[in-house]
């Protein structure tokens, strides 16, 4: 079982070479600790801690379903419901706060994935008897990880859409201690830190032909690369790095007649970044978006917004709008992306999928040459294809792939950020709430027990 290999194989992270978070200081030591030297001493013990660094990927609080989830919930997309959970509720009232215990546990678990990248780097050059070739891939895939977990902080708690401000992410390159502070950066410094990890990263991998989803390989690091540069509203380089993705030929769309498959099959031909679960190491998607199907709403944490359910009704023919379930016993909405393994609780995260580079390209490239892409999606999801008489304006054109990147990737982690990016926060939200909201709502604050942790150098964001 994966979290099993995880304790046994990076518990060595407990003692001194990770953090809880940026700079957090430690209160317990392992009792089954290892050093890094022997960790790092042969090759069996490097897959050990590739494994583990992977796994923690995959705990609740990451990709193992909170991080997508509670940011899906603090959009239009959805509501929170079960167990009146006061954090929880903050999501749904779009009234985040510092102390909000899935903003804490979500920030630490990412700095985690990072420090476990970290130590990987730090320690894959003493390793002895393995390859190059062999060591190169290692390393390639910690800078991938690296930078994806930095990308997911800046995203989450900076000012992304933001190149000039302050208000970036702390940017951990190193092994660090449990004394260590590291102050947050730019947004244009975090923006290059990310950048620079995912081309080295890119180097590293160019030989390698796998293209398994479930782990780092060319493709995953050219789709991190498109998703990056699009946010950074590098338009030239995003369309570039989704075309080699879509061109790689590794990936297929899959059309209206079999697109659920995606959601029903494990590695379908959409994948390009797959998290993958089984019985014994089960994520939490089910659990928190589904449950049985005649459970009380009191037993799913993300539902539906009635919204979701209105923009669906507006859009005749979307064969999306059947990945929603309107007719269970209890009355409320809910996705259907993680209903179909109820017992065994092993649904998948859906971390980049080629829809993603299709839509990064016809934002990216705009209404005279991205409309193709667009309507590639449409008509694989059961539209027809718009013609440019439909789109007569950059800002209509602009309306139709923000439409179709929620009818897409609902639930799958994108609207909040897409609306932060594109400046839309307030426009959206403020109609669904009577909570002011202005643009602090565009991203969340700073865990508060890291402020105090680090007595201040970890600064909060503006309005927290």
């Amino acid at each position: 079982m994966k979290k099993l290999i995880y304790i046994a194989a990076f518990s060595f992270i407990a003692v001194s070479l990770l953090i809880m978070s940026s700079c957090a200081k430690l209160n317990q030591i392992s009792p089954t600790a290892v050093q890094a030297s022997q960790l790092f001493k042969d090759s069996t013990g490097l897959s050990s801690a590739i494994t583990g660094m992977y796994s923690t990927l995959e705990v609740q609080d990451y990709y193992g379903a909170n991080y997508p989830m509670m940011c899906d919930l603090n959009s239009d997309n959805g509501v929170a419901g079960g167990y009146n959970n006061t954090s929880l509720n903050e999501f749904g009232a779009y009234s985040v706060t510092s102390s909000n215990i899935f903003i804490q546990n979500t920030y630490v678990a990412i700095y985690k994935t990072i420090a476990a990248a970290n130590a990987i780097i730090a320690g894959e050059s003493t390793v002895k008897g393995a390859s190059q070739s062999y060591l190169d891939a290692v390393k390639g895939q910690a800078l991938t990880l690296r930078a994806m977990g930095h990308f997911d902080l800046l995203r989450a708690f900076g000012y992304h859409w933001d190149l000039t401000s302050s208000y970036g992410i702390p940017v951990v390159t190193t092994v660090q201690t449990s004394t260590s502070v590291v102050p947050r950066s730019t947004v244009a410094a975090t923006y290059t830190a990310i950048i620079n990890d995912l081309l080295q990263a890119a180097n590293l991998l160019k030989t390698s032909t796998d293209r398994n989803p479930n782990y780092v390989n060319p493709a995953i690091v050219n789709a991190l690369l498109a998703r990056v540069y699009l946010y950074k509203k590098d338009y030239t380089d995003a369309a570039k790095y989704a075309t080699l993705v879509i061109n790689d030929g590794a990936f297929t769309l899959l059309d209206k007649n079999n697109f659920t498959e995606i959601y029903t099959s494990k590695n379908s031909k959409e994948s390009v970044f797959e998290l993958p679960f089984d019985q014994q190491n089960q994520s939490e998607y089910n659990a928190t978006t589904y449950a049985r199907p005649d459970a009380a709403s009191t037993e799913v944490l993300f539902i539906l917004n009635p919204d979701l359910q209105t923009f669906f009704q507006n859009r005749p023919g979307d064969l999306r709008y059947n990945l929603v379930d309107t007719t269970n016993p209890n009355g409320y909405l809910r996705t259907l992306k993680y209903s179909s393994d109820i017992k065994q609780k092993d649904n998948s995260a859906y971390v980049i999928r080629i829809a993603e580079m299709y839509m990064i390209r016809a934002e990216a490239l705009g209404r005279a040459k991205g409309l193709a892409d667009v309507n590639m999606i449409r008509t694989n999801r059961g539209l027809a294809a718009l013609t440019a008489a439909d789109v007569p304006d950059n800002d209509t054109y602009a309306q139709v792939v923000a439409d179709e990147d929620r009818a897409e990737f609902n639930f799958e982690g994108h609207r909040y950020f897409d609306l932060a990016r594109l400046g839309q926060v307030v426009n959206v939200l403020q109609p669904l709430t009577s909570t002011t909201i202005t643009i602090t709502n565009s991203c969340f604050p700073i865990p508060l027990r890291e402020i105090s942790a680090t007595n201040g150098v970890v600064i909060q964001n503006p309005g927290y």
